[in-house]
């Protein structure tokens, strides 16, 4: 006898722990969260190292089936990377289906790319839009892939013709934020009024305050952290040069930098140049254990993000620790702390604006009552098991994938 509750194939670029964006934990976590609900979830995604396995159960339940990418290094690598993602999907879809044994399966894309097989043979799917990924193609990627200048605009070209595609032939659109479903209505408009918004999730039973209160906050010398991959994107280099302006309110200022990425070593002469060696830190990649330890020490979080905040994940683990966050007013970063207090916004992305915003919070004297409000803003609405069961209701709707 089959279970009623549904298969789920995720059909994405890459899964935690192969890579550990905010995407990949999103995936990963929510498959983990529906086999909890006694669903079953088979990953389809591509390799991140030439040792991980074709084919792996994860001691979370999640099977996890890998096909491989044309290597970066390959200068047609922009140009060969769609044909090669499609076969790889193609050649696991019908073992990755089976694997649920007879229940019903549905198919649920995160990335546009992998999905580009299915549109194309218009077979029933649910797409999660975390980001219009073709705005995110130079700015984030240009340092990591082969791409030619002349091969630049047609790539990203294809990229959003993908994507629209995708779009207009899932059967159920998700977005985690607004800000997103407004991006896809500016690639589509018919498909930005399909929209159905299902927050972003976190793990709140990790992600939660330490047992023993945080020491009263030393306003002279905050601790700030933030955790983000080191590119332009993401604001670090910006942030990196407000510092002087907070350490002139805040002589003790210390800045902990989670993340790895191009910039680092651009980020490290940076750091010498503004004689921040005592005050600036690059911690790499952290741990999940590491990376809740540092949340909970800080004062603040910061979030200074230039362009591109699909959710906004690191602000909410953030304040599920019980820490306040500092955005920029930039993607969906306003609405993660919408509700606590408009101070927690920065003007802009820009250094001046970003110091500006962080010395206007530890200055506050509602500082203490807003760092009491914190948990309880994303918990429990953005808890896994809310974001799950949103999840099982929604594919109850979608037609069996065929």
């Amino acid at each position: 006898m089959t279970s009623s509750l549904p298969h789920v194939v995720m059909l994405t670029n890459a899964v935690a722990p192969d890579k550990l964006g905010g995407l990949e934990r999103y995936v990963r976590e929510l498959s983990r969260g529906l086999v909890a609900a006694g669903a079953s979830v088979t990953v389809v995604a591509k390799r991140t190292a030439a040792d991980q396995p074709e084919d792996e159960r994860g001691t979370d339940g999640v099977r996890i089936r890998r096909y491989s990418p044309p290597p970066k290094t390959d200068p047609l690598f922009a140009l060969r990377y769609p044909h090669v993602i499609v076969s790889g999907v193609r050649a696991h879809l019908d073992r990755a289906r089976a694997d649920g044994h007879g229940r019903p399966a549905i198919l649920h894309g995160h990335f546009p790319v992998p999905l580009l097989g299915l549109a194309r043979t218009r077979q029933t799917y649910v797409y999660t839009c975390h980001a219009p990924v073709h705005r995110e193609l130079l700015s984030e990627r240009r340092e990591s892939y082969a791409l030619p200048r002349p091969v630049r605009a047609t790539a990203v070209a294809g990229l959003r013709g993908t994507e629209r595609l995708v779009l207009r032939r899932a059967h159920t659109l998700v977005t985690l934020s607004t800000f997103v479903r407004d991006e896809v209505a500016a690639l589509d408009r018919r498909c930005g009024e399909r929209v159905q918004p299902i927050p972003g999730g976190l793990d709140t039973d990790w992600f939660r305050p330490a047992a023993v209160p945080p020491p009263p906050l030393d306003p002279r010398a905050p601790v700030l952290f933030t955790a983000r991959r080191l590119v332009e994107r993401t604001g670090v280099d910006a942030l990196v040069e407000a510092m002087p302006a907070v350490l002139a309110q805040a002589p003790g200022a210390r800045l902990d930098i989670a993340g790895t990425g191009p910039l680092a070593p651009s980020l490290e002469r940076r750091i010498i140049e503004l004689g921040l060696g005592g005050h600036v830190h690059l911690l790499g990649r952290l741990s999940e254990t590491d990376l809740r330890d540092h949340y909970r020490r800080a004062d603040l979080a910061i979030t200074p993000t230039r362009a591109m905040e699909g959710f906004g994940l690191s602000t909410a683990e953030a304040l599920a620790c019980g820490t306040l966050a500092v955005v920029s007013p930039v993607g969906a970063n306003p609405e993660v702390v919408s509700g606590l207090s408009p101070t927690l916004v920065a003007r802009s992305s820009s250094p001046p604006d970003l110091a500006a915003a962080i010395t206007s919070v530890l200055r506050s004297p509602d500082l203490d009552a807003l760092r009491a409000r914190t948990r309880s803003h994303v918990h429990p609405r953005w808890a896994w098991h809310a974001v799950v069961d949103d999840h099982l209701a929604l594919y109850d709707r979608v037609p069996v994938a065929r």
